[in-house]
């Protein structure tokens, strides 16, 4: 008779076998091509605390999941949803068990394959706009990357575009701090990361954040002009002007920062109480309007505000005519005024021929009109306005 100690060992012996042969049959049914096969064997076999401590259970496992992914077997993916998180975790722990290092090339070569598929399958998600799976994508491409020691700087920077397009703008800000703390070192990240934060309702806080940018991109234009904007979103004219000047140096030919810094010396003029430094002030935003119309002809914003500069002017020197009581030094004053006022005709037409159905200018016209006399001009305005 068998004791009860060679039935014991039998069984167990009888165990290793079948789970031993579960190895060799899914390897097997692996280079037959019948992968779902494969699977039915290979994953009990893993689940075996003896087999499952075998490097090459685990190496198959990682490759019968990863034919699967590679293959073009639609129907045989949608089986296995979880085939390339399978196949990754299979290859990790199969490096994990491999501790002479005998199959660490195959290994890392297969892992490397399926970092490269996660993070191109986290491109189409995100260009497919299915923001969710692009993510997962994203961090399984990190996770194959940080079992490295390394930093895969593409797909972090690449998830906080995705969350920002989902609209989760605390996890994208996240995402991309995380990518500069990674080395991930490129300026439009603070303008990504500042452009969130003034949305959310914190232009100091994007402030901030340029300010970090420039630190490290300090000839950097589109920091320089994103700074100009935030500056004046806060109103902080000072360092508007500034950002805007050094904007100018290196742009020179941009009539947009020309009518921004012309509008800058606008306000100032408007808000001085010397009347010589007001002169002063309007003469320089005047200047800056007409460089930004020299630089572009057809830039509606400067011939509309540089007639709302004449307008100014006019109506500053019309209260000084109203407090004068000698006739003929009232008259005088007043023909002055109307000449600064009509100046702004030429400039208010053009911003209507640039912009027919703009109200604002077409209203200005009708004043304009009516005080030089111009009675044709003034009824085809009214008539225009009464559509």
């Amino acid at each position: 008779m068998r004791t009860a100690l060679t039935i014991a060992f039998t069984a167990v012996t009888l165990g290793l076998t079948a789970q031993n042969a579960n190895v060799v049959s899914a390897y097997n049914y692996m280079t037959d091509g019948q992968l779902a096969k494969a699977v039915e064997f290979i994953d009990p076999a893993v689940l075996d605390p003896k087999t499952g401590a075998l490097e090459k259970a685990w190496r198959y496992r990682g490759d019968i999941y990863r034919l699967i992914i590679m293959g073009d077997d639609a129907a045989l993916k949608a089986q296995f949803p979880d085939a390339m998180d399978k196949s990754v975790d299979s290859y990790m722990k199969a490096n994990e068990l491999d501790v002479k290092g005998s199959y660490k090339v195959e290994n890392i070569k297969a892992l490397g394959a399926l970092q490269g598929l996660s993070l191109n399958g986290g491109n189409d998600a995100f260009t497919a706009k299915n923001y969710d799976l692009a993510i997962s994508n994203y961090a399984r491409s990190e996770k194959i990357a940080k079992a490295f020691g390394q930093a895969d700087t593409n797909a972090v920077f690449n998830s906080a575009l995705a969350y920002e397009s989902k609209g989760d703008a605390p996890k994208a800000i996240e995402r991309y701090r995380e990518a500069l703390n990674m080395g991930y070192n490129k300026s439009e990240i603070y303008r990504y990361i500042a452009s969130l934060e003034n949305k959310g309702g914190s232009v100091d806080a994007a402030i901030k954040t340029i300010g970090e940018g420039r630190t490290k991109f300090p000839d950097d234009k589109d920091l320089i002009l994103d700074e100009m904007s935030y500056f004046l979103a806060a109103g902080r004219s000072a360092e508007a002007e500034e950002s805007v000047k050094l904007g100018i140096q290196k742009d020179p030919n941009n009539a947009v920062l020309w009518s921004v810094l012309a509008s800058l010396y606008d306000k100032k003029a408007s808000e001085t109480k010397e009347e010589a430094a007001m002169t002063e002030w309007y003469g320089k935003a005047e200047e800056a309007y007409k460089k930004s119309i020299e630089l572009d002809p057809k830039f509606f914003d400067s011939y509309f505000n540089i007639g709302v500069l004449y307008n100014n002017r006019a109506a500053f020197e019309y209260d000084k005519c109203n407090a004068i009581k000698s006739d003929a030094e009232y008259t005088k004053c007043k023909t002055g005024a109307d000449a600064i006022y009509v100046k702004a005709v030429p400039y208010f037409e053009k911003a209507h021929e640039l912009k027919a159905d703009d109200q604002p200018t077409m209203e200005q016209l009708k004043k304009l009109y009516a005080k030089s006399g111009d009675q044709v001009k003034y009824e085809a305005m009214k008539a225009l306005l009464e559509k």
